[in-house]
């Protein structure tokens, strides 16, 4: 859930966004947002050595706390292995 106060939350989005691109095994990401706030992100990584990578990196891990000190009240976060995946797309 996000914090009443945003100040500086859409730049720093828009620069983790362009960071994780340069990680070496980024796959991409997909983003969805309720009109009442709920967000949800998925980052997919080619496995375990990307993700701790992009964990670890060192902006990220400083805009995480600003996050938890600013921008968000509450979050989940979870990490899951695809097993297998699909899709449909009507021509």
């Amino acid at each position: 859930m996000r914090a009443q106060e945003q100040s500086g939350y859409s730049e720093t989005n828009a620069r983790m966004e362009d960071l994780v691109k340069d990680v070496p095994g980024f796959l991409g990401m997909d983003h969805a947002q309720t009109p009442g706030g709920l967000g949800i992100t998925v980052g997919y990584f080619r496995d375990a050595d990307a993700l701790t990578e992009w964990r670890t990196n060192a902006e990220h891990r400083a805009a995480q706390k600003r996050g938890q000190a600013e921008w968000y009240q509450s979050y989940t976060l979870h990490v899951a292995k695809v097993e297998r995946s699909h899709g449909f797309m009507r021509a």
